[in-house]
């Protein structure tokens, strides 16, 4: 369990703490403006996720990403001043005794020998360096170029999800996030130059049986007009009927087949545009 009580609103946003945790951050959450703001955000970028489907990579892909791996420039060497010794007293060097054998003196390496020596060797790791962060850069984009033809997404062609791209890619979108008491949770965003908004839904409970989620629209006044029914479904990308430049808020109820004219229930959730 973290000590920082703070750093458990990720988790919880993602539905990954366990009982005793989840009960714990919900204590806190209920008088922590900070953590409720990051949770909401949170959860919406996840919920936002969902409007993104997996399709079939062009299959260009594999040959230009493998064709740039020679284009790639490797980032320099990161390179340590090496510091030289510094030695207050040079000790003399005591004369060396000749040899047995040839009368000869034997040659004693002395500190510039020493000194070519470690130069050499440090350019000998530079070297080095250099080749296995070609080789790094090289599979790097080959275990992407690969990843590519794992996780290739993009959006769906259908008419109403391209509208709600629109609003979610929007500049002056808005959003307001509700999560439920089992973890669901339910996201609006609205863009007022576009006139709409758009409900992403993410593990929404079924409504009861015989029963639909119906969504709305609030007016200024208070009015809920009807913006159409959720199909069902945990996870939705809906955009809701009807012009939302000027709506104060939206809503869901639940309510029979086909919807109605008028709410028949108190919201499930109320999302304002505030």
């Amino acid at each position: 369990m973290s000590d920082d009580i703070h750093a458990l609103s990720g988790a919880y946003a993602v539905d990954a703490l366990d009982d005793v945790e989840r009960a714990r951050f919900e204590r806190h959450l209920a008088g922590c403006t900070a953590c409720q703001a990051e949770v909401d955000s949170l959860v919406a970028a996840a919920t936002e996720l969902s409007v993104l489907t997996e399709a079939t990579p062009p299959a260009s892909l594999r040959a230009k990403v493998l064709a740039d791996i020679a284009n790639i420039r490797p980032l320099p060497p990161l390179t340590v001043p090496r510091e030289e010794p510094v030695d207050d007293v040079a000790a003399p060097t005591p004369a060396p005794e000749p040899t047995a054998a040839t009368g000869a003196e034997p040659t004693a390496a002395g500190p510039r020998d020493d000194e070519l020596g470690e130069r050499r060797r440090t350019r000998s790791t530079r070297g080095l360096a250099r080749g296995w962060r070609l080789v790094v850069a090289a599979a790097t984009v080959a275990v992407l170029a690969i990843g590519g033809f794992t996780v290739w997404r993009q959006v769906n062609t259908d008419p109403s999800r391209a509208i709600a791209d629109q609003v979610l890619a929007a500049g002056d979108r808005t959003s307001t996030a509700k999560r439920f008491p089992d973890g669901s949770s339910a996201t609006v965003w609205r863009s007022e130059s576009l006139h709409k908004a758009v409900i992403v839904t993410s593990r929404m409970a079924q409504p009861p049986n015989g029963k639909v989620y119906q969504l709305w629209l609030q007016d200024p006044t208070g009015h809920m007009a009807s913006a159409g029914v959720m199909p069902a479904g945990p996870d939705q990308v809906v955009v809701l009927e009807g012009d939302a430049s000027k709506a104060t808020g939206a809503g869901i109820t639940v309510e029979p087949p086909g919807g109605s004219g008028q709410p028949t229930s108190d919201p499930i959730a109320l999302f304002s545009f505030a």
